[in-house]
């Protein structure tokens, strides 16, 4: 145990608040500096439609752009998944983080200053970061004084140097049961929140004792850059019988399957270079960063998951896996490279040369990994070559269908069919000799495929495609019906009045009751008078009992008709006339279903009477159809 005071280190170890108070006129501050064209624009890759800019969807897998930005409106909505919103709620949502993590995010864009609010406003989220942020602190100190100085020396040993350790604000954890326990309560930090950061272990007969000690400290910092957890080295020659690696636990702010170590700071790289690079460890990340290879990220303390590559397909589509190249490398990587396949992704591999990773690289000759790292192979062709190896025997026919049956069960994992056929050829004719023609790799191919299905749907390989609930077609329909009598506002009376009965919806029928009777006090609607509509919106808003809050609602069904009318042949009086008839034969053909049930209750119970007036409004409604060109 080392002697080492809690004064010693009160010098450069100050708690700072970053957790910031939520006030409307910040808000509206940053709304007015930033603009959302920028602000999406520095996660998506924007393209012109008019007066909006598209793009594919982030939040679901989408080949055909639903993903709407809208310049004049300052905000956005896609029509495939229908999430949307403004800038906060895009950065929420993209960085998967809170709303005051946003705020502070785009507050330090907009060169807003924040006011710092009282640390019991917080709740238990911001006291763990804050307890996690100081523990951080207390560890970097701990490097810089007498008993770190091993911890320091092993890492420049592994070839970090000394601005590397102080961008990724490595530390050293004393070893000692209490001493960072000791110093967060003389900052003020309760035991309860020490705890639930994970900082500490609850013994069994009551009391706690620190959970880092005698290691090199890693913090592990969330998308926003907030430190969330840690994780830690053993020193070496220290307690063999611990645990190499020790991560911090599952907290209420650290969730080990959602968090990449470095994706803070490399996602800007990430979407620049369209790419990212998969490493193995925290070392690996930091090496890669220092020799410039800094689209880079690693998991955190488990396997790869599939929350994780989703994370990463907000910023890119295209994932590069680094691993050593002898076969424990290749298994240990082979199941996040499946992932991947099954998601959709552009899977490559960086072959490093064998015993070595990326640290190693780095440490003696940089170079080494820049070059590897710049010329990766696609997957598929890193695994025929390893299985045409010269230490494969291709001569023999059971080992060729054994070679064949394991690429087949790489290439079923393929989500695009013309890559599936190319590489079912090549493998067509690697084998061709043996007598398996593409047609019969196509069967065997699709029998995997089936005996491989269960287990991938009880686990992370899931579907490719993201499970998004759509809204059905009448829904649209009316969004869109809303739409065009918000756009056409002044042509309400001619074309709109009386159309109550076509929004089954009711957030829609009251947003549409709110305009009509708007025009029965008026006589008369004029674009302009659209703010007070939504005005009104908001003040019942606070009482409303529907599902949405109105005013949103009505901006969405307003995007749906804008995004579509910059479009060549797109004419708003057709295309809100085919909303309306469509909206009809739904309507009239939902009333045929049902009479259609209550003739055959009536028949059933004999009721002659009820049959006979029954039948008459089914024959009524069944010409109303054939009067109505649908």
């Amino acid at each position: 145990m080392f002697c080492l005071t809690i004064k010693a280190l009160d010098v450069n170890l100050n708690l700072e608040n970053y957790i910031y108070s939520m006030q409307d006129s910040s808000v509206e501050e940053i709304k007015s500096k930033l603009n959302i064209e920028e602000v999406v624009g520095q996660y998506l890759q924007l393209s012109r439609a008019g007066r909006n800019l598209k793009a594919c969807c982030p939040f679901h897998n989408e080949k055909t752009p639903s993903f709407i930005v809208s310049p004049e409106r300052q905000s956005w909505h896609c029509f495939g998944c229908g999430e949307g919103g403004d800038i906060f709620s895009f950065v929420m949502k993209m960085d998967g983080v809170e709303f005051v993590d946003a705020l502070k995010t785009l507050a330090d864009k907009a060169g807003v200053q924040l006011k710092k609010m009282d640390y019991k406003d917080k709740g238990e989220k911001g006291n763990i970061l804050e307890v996690v942020e100081a523990a951080k602190k207390f560890y970097r100190g701990c490097l810089k004084i007498k008993s770190g100085v091993k911890a320091y020396e092993y890492l420049r040993g592994r070839g970090i140097s000394d601005e590397m350790i102080e961008v990724f604000e490595l530390g050293y954890a004393p070893d000692s049961w209490s001493l960072l326990s000791e110093y967060l309560q003389k900052k003020g930090f309760k035991e309860k929140d020490i705890f639930a950061a994970g900082m500490t272990v609850q013994k069994d007969k009551g009391g706690f004792y620190d959970r880092f000690r005698g290691r090199i400290m890693f913090p592990i910092d969330n998308i926003a850059g907030q430190t969330a957890g840690f994780s830690s080295r053993i020193m070496p020659g220290g307690d063999e019988s611990s645990a190499k690696y020790i991560n911090t636990p599952e907290t209420l702010v650290y969730n080990k399957g959602r968090i990449l170590y470095g994706l803070d700071k490399s996602k800007i790289f990430i979407r620049q270079k369209d790419q990212c690079v998969m490493v193995e460890g925290n070392v690996d990340v930091i090496a890669s960063f220092q020799a410039g290879v800094n689209n880079v990220v690693a998991t955190s303390g488990t396997a790869l998951t599939v929350d994780q590559l989703r994370i990463i397909k907000r910023y890119t589509n295209n994932i590069v896996f680094s691993f050593d190249m002898d076969s424990a490398g290749v298994k240990a990587a082979s199941r996040g490279i499946e992932m991947a396949l099954a998601e959709g992704m552009n899977v490559s591999v960086i072959r490093v040369p064998e015993g070595k990773d990326p640290a190693d690289c780095v440490k003696s000759d940089p170079q080494v990994w820049v070059e590897a790292a710049a010329n990766p192979i696609k997957v598929m062709d890193f695994y025929f070559e390893s299985a045409l190896d010269e230490n494969n025997d291709w001569r023999d026919v059971e080992n060729k269908k054994n070679i064949a049956k394991n690429l087949l069960r790489i290439i079923s994992i393929i989500s695009n069919n013309i890559e599936r056929s190319y590489y079912l050829n090549k493998l067509s004719f690697a084998i061709g000799e043996i007598g398996i023609s593409e047609k019969d790799l196509w069967g065997t191919m699709l029998a995997v495929e089936k005996e491989q299905k269960p287990a991938r749907n009880n686990d992370a390989y899931q579907s490719n495609k993201a499970s998004v609930a759509k809204p059905d077609r009448e829904y649209k329909l009316q969004e869109k019906l809303l739409g065009f009598v918000a756009v056409d506002l002044s042509n309400f009376g001619a074309k709109f009045e009386g159309l109550d009965e076509l929004f089954e919806n009711k957030d829609f029928l009251d947003i549409y009751k709110e305009i009509e009777d708007c025009y029965k006090s008026r006589k008369s609607l004029l674009k302009e008078d659209l703010e007070q509509i939504k005005q009104k919106l908001e003040d019942k808003d606070s009482s409303h009992v529907g599902s949405q809050n109105l005013a949103s609602v009505l901006d969405t069904a307003i995007f749906s008709v804008e995004s579509h009318s910059d479009e060549d042949e797109f004419d708003i009086v057709s295309e809100a006339e085919k909303c309306i008839v469509n909206l009809r034969e739904i309507i009239l053909r939902r009333k045929i279903k049902k009479i259609e049930m209550e003739i055959k209750s009536a028949d059933t119970s004999n009721n002659a009477e009820l049959l006979e007036k029954l039948s008459k409004e089914y024959m009524r409604l069944l010409g109303e159809i054939d009067r109505t060109d649908f």
